[in-house]
């Protein structure tokens, strides 16, 4: 079984950021960024959007932990508009981190993959054999069941403590993905085995330890 991780190490403490740069000039009304969207930061890849947050009147969203570090500027896409500035990651150990979005990009409360948009109401944790789905950039929706809580996985970057198995299907490329259980946030893609052809497992950092870390507060639509 294949393993999926970051084309690169990225070795993150969790940290903030001041003074980060302005966005887009002029871009008083930017566009909406959701759960399930796609960014890239420069040198680092491709990562996805897990869920919009609020830290005061500040809009962002949570991704994961591997996908950038303090400092770095999440873009739309490569050569695209910048999106915002991370503000604080963690990982290995965890394996999230917050993006403070710049003026103009608005925060929605839901999440959207392949035309497919569902709103998130909240974040209580869903039991083991609840349903899940993760919504992927790539390949849209895929569900199945969560197995396991408070499960630790061996990266080659280090350890990460407290995540959640599920039985959803593992798919490169979609590493910050958001977990859903219906309308309840559960938690950012971290990492899996197998593939959705043959199966496999994948394993998510729960939302609500990401929350309480950052003090943030979930965008609910």
């Amino acid at each position: 079984m294949r393993f999926f991780r970051p084309a690169a190490a990225i070795v993150l403490a969790a940290a903030l950021v001041t003074g980060a740069p302005p966005g887009p000039a002029g871009a008083a009304s930017y566009g909406d960024v959701r759960g399930g969207d796609t960014f890239v930061v420069r040198d680092k890849g491709r990562c996805t959007v897990a869920f919009t947050v609020r830290r005061g009147a500040t809009g962002g969203f949570l991704t994961a932990g591997r996908c950038g570090r303090p400092g770095d500027v999440a873009l739309t896409g490569y050569g695209g508009t910048p999106l915002g500035v991370f503000e604080a990651s963690s990982y290995p150990g965890d394996d999230y981190a917050w993006v403070s979005l710049y003026p103009g990009w608005t925060p929605r409360g839901t999440v959207a993959a392949h035309g497919v948009e569902r709103p998130v109401r909240g974040s209580a944790p869903a039991a083991v054999g609840s349903p899940v789905c993760r919504a992927s950039p790539v390949t849209g929706w895929h569900c199945g069941t969560v197995q396991q809580r408070n499960v630790t996985v061996g990266y080659p970057e280090g350890t990460v403590t407290g995540l959640v198995r599920t039985s959803v299907c593992a798919e490169p490329g979609t590493w910050g993905a958001p977990f859903l259980s219906g309308d309840q946030a559960q938690g950012i893609a971290s990492g899996g085995t197998g593939d959705c052809a043959t199966g496999g497992s994948t394993f998510f950092q729960p939302v609500g330890e990401a929350l309480s870390a950052f003090g943030l507060t979930l965008v609910t639509g």
